[in-house]
């Protein structure tokens, strides 16, 4: 076969092993690849190369060829870690840990308190616009490396770690009603359970045009009517909650209106789901993802030229995944994140990685590298309202272009040939383009 044939073959290859993939993403290692912005398929040229393309071992046993010619031996430690959390997701679960639900779950909102009317108000909305999002999370991630070349054969270790925290809102048991009853919209438009047994059912009060103004008034009289109420139903509701806001005391948040809307929205779900009390509430944060031990043995080798090679690792892959479900209330931030250490299950697998790289002399580098091209799986510990799916490490594919205009200067650009299946959300994807100098 041609060189032109086998370059074509194995491109082949990794567009029918990868195309279906969804894989997470892409990890910087190395401080070079750091400083090249995440681009290393074209220019690892030491031990690293077993992570970024094991093709590049198929030069080093070569007596030419200046970056990527002859090293006897190279060897390669690095470690990193981070932690980032997106959409202010510890704000708003700490937001909501410190709403003492206590009060809500003896079989009215008020327990002789109108200011709690506030307070429930402003946990449906937080619960709400919690779940609104599912991209707020926080994600953990971390790598550590040790691996060693000899000529074209390299042996390794390396570590990795994505795991993710999202909320799972339970929107439908926050009935205002005692532990074990059923949640009716009669418990949730009754005056007397929002703290006010004097406001009217028939008239708008003055405090309610003080509290949400004449137009939000009349906006939220228009929406409650949507939800199925009847006119009594949403006056007292205004009546009542302007009561217990003006209770409260302090500012009216300019989102008043839409945060009584919320409420009621969420409430009327609820009741019309059958729900029960705020005190069988089943909000949790959910953590899923997996630390993975990698054990590789590398191997490249050029083929038909000194100026094309492939090279593999074979890997064994020990997999600890996390799936665990915390409860948000009454449970710190900090629990919440040791209970969820405590809930993962091990087991092993292998993996297999494929590279390529031609070099057009010194100047030009051209490479692609597929990682985990069988998709290795790792099963979970089954946990109640978690996803007890086996997490895989789907197929990745990334092409990387190095060009050195100058003995002094190289330039990197690599760029993802499959989408990542992030930890934030199932639904939020990435495909990265990443690219530097040195």
């Amino acid at each position: 076969m041609s060189k032109k044939g086998i370059i074509t073959l194995v491109l082949f290859l990794f567009a029918v092993l990868a195309s279906p993939a969804l894989a997470r993403e892409w990890t910087i290692v190395g401080p070079r690849a750091l400083g090249m912005g995440g681009a290393g398929v074209a220019v690892a040229n030491d031990a690293s190369a077993s992570y970024w393309n094991p093709a590049a071992f198929g030069f080093f046993k070569r007596p030419e060829g200046g970056d990527y010619g002859s090293r006897k031996w190279s060897a390669f430690l690095n470690a990193g870690a981070g932690a980032q959390v997106h959409d202010d997701l510890g704000e708003e679960v700490n937001k909501i840990r410190n709403i003492n639900f206590d009060l809500f779950n003896g079989g009215t909102i008020s327990d002789a308190n109108a200011q709690n009317v506030s307070d429930f108000i402003t946990l449906i909305n937080d619960l709400k616009q919690f779940k609104s999002d599912p991209n707020r999370a926080l994600t953990i991630t971390m790598h550590g490396a040790l691996a060693a070349e000899i000529s074209s054969i390299g042996v390794g270790g390396y570590v990795f770690s994505d795991i993710s925290a999202r909320g799972n809102l339970d929107l439908v048991n926050i009935g205002p009603v005692a532990p074990g009853a059923t949640f009716t919209l009669a418990d949730f438009t009754n005056v007397a359970n929002l703290g006010c047994s004097t406001c009217s059912t028939s008239t708008i009060s003055a405090t309610a045009n003080s509290v949400y103004g004449a137009q939000g008034v009349a906006s939220l009289q228009s929406y409650l009517a949507g939800l199925g109420w009847t006119s009594a139903q949403a006056t007292g509701y205004i009546n009542a909650t302007a009561n217990g806001i003006q209770a409260a005391g302090g500012t009216v948040p300019s989102n008043i209106v839409a945060q009584a809307e919320n409420a009621a929205a969420v409430g009327t779900t609820a009741a019309n789901s059958n729900g029960g009390s705020i005190a069988n509430n089943q909000s949790a944060l959910v953590f899923r993802g997996l630390l993975l031990g990698e054990l590789p043995i590398t191997y490249g080798h050029t083929l038909l030229s000194d100026d094309f090679a492939i090279g593999a690792n074979v890997k064994f892959m020990r997999g600890r995944t996390y799936n665990a479900v915390v409860p948000v209330f009454n449970t710190k931030f900090q629990d919440a994140l040791s209970k969820a250490k405590d809930s993962y299950r091990d087991s092993n697998n292998f993996g297999l990685d494929i590279g390529a790289l031609y070099r057009f002399g010194d100047s030009l580098r051209v490479g692609l590298v597929g990682r985990n091209l069988n998709s290795p799986k790792f099963d979970v510990k089954f946990a109640a309202g978690g996803d007890n799916s086996a997490i895989k490490e789907s197929a990745q594919v990334r092409a990387g272009v190095a060009y050195k205009p100058w003995r002094f200067l190289t330039l990197a650009l690599d760029a993802d040939l499959t989408r990542n299946n992030t930890t934030v959300s199932d639904g939020f994807k990435s495909q990265n383009i990443g690219g530097g100098l040195e």
